[in-house]
C-alpha cells in the first residue's frame, strides 16, 4: 500500500512481512580472492581495460571544432584576467 501524507510531502509504504523465515535462506557463497583463479583474470583484465583507455587519445581542437561545428576558441581555456573580472554576484533579474 502506498500513501502520501496530507501536506503532500512525504510518501508513505507499507511492505508486508514476507512467509520466508530467516532460518529457510542460505548464504550466498562469496569466492576466496586468494584461491580462485577467475578473480586474478578478473584484475588483469580490469588492469588492461585501464591501460587501453590510457592509450586512447582524445580528439583534438581541430576535430572538436569540426564535430560540434564550433571556432577553435570554444576549446580553449579561459585565462585568469577573465575569470577574475567576472561579477561572481550578478544582480537578479525582476
Amino acid at each position: 500500500n502506498i500513501g502520501v501524507t496530507r501536506d503532500g510531502e512525504t510518501i508513505v509504504c507499507f511492505h508486508r512481512a514476507s512467509d520466508i523465515t530467516y532460518e529457510l535462506t542460505q548464504p550466498i557463497p562469496s569466492p576466496d580472492p586468494l584461491l580462485s583463479a577467475e578473480t586474478h583474470d578478473l584484475v588483469l583484465k580490469s588492469r588492461l581495460n585501464q591501460d587501453i583507455l590510457k592509450i586512447q587519445k582524445s580528439p583534438s581542437i581541430e576535430e572538436l571544432s569540426k564535430m560540434f561545428f564550433t571556432t577553435k576558441h570554444r576549446w580553449y581555456p579561459v585565462g585568469q584576467f577573465h575569470t577574475r573580472r567576472r561579477n561572481r554576484n550578478p544582480p537578479r533579474d525582476r
